[in-house]
């Protein structure tokens, strides 16, 4: 759930910031660029993104410019903690598939700046180290070590919004806020060396964690939504920094 969380933000912010990315003021030859006065500026940006998508995994969009790149795309240390009965560390995580990721909705006002947008992730599979102590049910599960699993059909939706600002007579533009509502769909998670290793308690451990997610997610979920959302939102106008309205959004 946190991989898919981590992915679908970073897809989103580059679904909207990618129209204002250059090198020097110039866009990359491969991103179409979308007039503010297209009557269809929805389907513009998506087809842009369409076009440029396959490039995302390498992150080398051409002519210079370089995003970070989604395959695999590697996540810092996540740690969580609910009191006593959950403590839990998830490390050197690596994630594939967020290139695959389809666009089920666009709606773009670019003279308010408000964006928002639907997108569906196929299937996100990854692997990394964890180390946990969680109280489920009536049981005390704990182990550190390997971790790996997937997750499909997940859906995220954000809220862009910004506003316009003039710094040395030209215009700029910022993102003001961005919420972000996840939700998890069909995932299966395999920690081993649970109960140091045990297995028989290892996989009824498996088996409870994967069977009862609503117990911790609907705890998880709102402080990984809040969280990502600020930090995205930085990442944002970062990418946006550089770039003014007219290139971002030229008239023509």
């Amino acid at each position: 759930m946190i991989i898919k969380n981590v992915f679908s933000v970073t897809v989103i912010v580059t679904v909207i910031s990618i129209q204002a990315i250059g090198v020097n003021g110039k866009l990359p030859s491969t991103l179409k660029k979308c007039s503010r006065n297209d009557p269809d500026i929805n389907g513009c940006i998506i087809k842009a993104v369409n076009i440029v998508r396959p490039l995302l995994a390498t992150g080398d969009l051409g002519d210079g410019y370089h995003t970070p790149p989604l395959e695999p795309l590697l996540l810092d240390n996540i740690e969580m903690g609910r009191g006593r009965q959950f403590r839990a560390t998830f490390s050197d995580i690596q994630a594939r598939g967020g290139s695959d990721f389809i666009i089920d909705k666009l709606s773009a006002n670019t003279s308010t700046i408000a964006f928002d947008v639907a997108i569906t992730l196929p299937k996100i599979s990854f692997i990394g180290k964890y180390s946990l102590r969680i109280k489920l049910l009536l049981l005390n599960i704990q182990g550190a070590g390997d971790m790996k699993g997937y997750f499909e059909n997940a859906k995220a939706d954000v809220q862009m919004r910004g506003s316009k600002y003039f710094k040395n007579g030209i215009e700029y533009v910022r993102f003001t806020k961005m919420p972000i509502r996840i939700k998890v769909s069909n995932m299966k998670l395999q920690l081993d060396n649970l109960f140091n290793g045990d297995k028989i308690l290892g996989e009824v451990g498996n088996s409870i964690i994967n069977d009862n997610q609503d117990l911790y997610l609907n705890e998880i979920i709102p402080g990984l939504e809040k969280g990502l959302s600020q930090k995205f939102l930085l990442i944002a106008n970062e990418i946006l920094e550089t770039a003014t309205y007219d290139e971002m959004f030229p008239p023509n």
